[in-house]
């Protein structure tokens, strides 16, 4: 991806500067070098990629939602095209991973939504129902962009494990960066307009949906379940 966070200019590069040290959390855990090792459990992996379809089914509802709040059509556009996008890897890509791993892809529908994925997903469809557009907008973005990075560093390390190395290249394909970079360009665009307090409070929603995104991935790995 082209520029790279660290050296993007405009609100979004600020908004970074802000969730690097999770970013860096996210590449330093063993859910991730075990993606890369190939040592990941595959139990762990079929947790997350049940968590995701439970988690896709909201983020489609939060997408659609934002896109009806967004005052630009071509913006609704972008956002239902993302969402559609999103419903494809759900009913899709899980089930064609799920069979590469020799596996019945209705196992997935064994897994209820564990205690992190029900948090992060009623936090997005918090915020995009009772928030502005630009706060939606913050507590989504962390998504597009951070599986995007996070797709750019697997690849360079690969996998010796196929079915991990077809997860990598879903997220760092060239038609997902470019989607990332066109909510990266709006993202900007809606971040000038904000006024102080306004802009504060979408930060902390860009903060809040990073902090997510490692929880996820440290859930799977735990293979969490309901405590009680």
């Amino acid at each position: 991806m082209t520029p790279t966070p660290g050296t993007r200019a405009g609100w979004t590069g600020r908004l970074w500067t802000e969730i690097e040290p999770v970013y860096d959390a996210i590449l330093g855990h063993p859910f991730i070098n075990g993606l890369t090792s190939g040592q990941l459990s595959v139990d762990s992996f079929v947790q997350f990629i049940s968590q995701d379809t439970h988690y896709l089914q909201d983020y489609v509802r939060t997408l659609l939602t934002l896109a009806a709040k967004s005052p630009d059509f071509e913006v609704t556009k972008m956002l239902t095209t993302h969402a559609a996008a999103a419903a494809t890897a759900e009913t899709g890509l899980h089930a064609e991973l799920m069979k590469d791993l020799g596996r019945d892809p209705a196992e997935l529908l064994a897994f209820d939504a564990r205690p992190t994925t029900r948090a992060y997903t009623s936090f997005m469809l918090a915020t995009v129902f009772t928030g502005s557009f630009a706060d939606g907008l913050a507590a989504v973005i962390p998504c597009f962009w951070i599986y995007a990075e996070v797709g750019q560093h697997l690849q360079q390390a690969g996998s010796p494990n196929p079915v991990y190395q077809r997860w990598i290249d879903s997220y760092s394909s060239d038609d997902y960066l470019s989607e990332v970079l066109l909510a990266l360009e709006l993202t900007d665009r809606v971040g000038l307009s904000l006024a102080p307090e306004a802009e504060a409070a979408a930060r902390a929603h860009f903060r809040t949906a990073a902090r997510y995104e490692w929880m996820f991935w440290d859930a799977a790995y735990r293979q969490e379940t309901w405590p009680v």
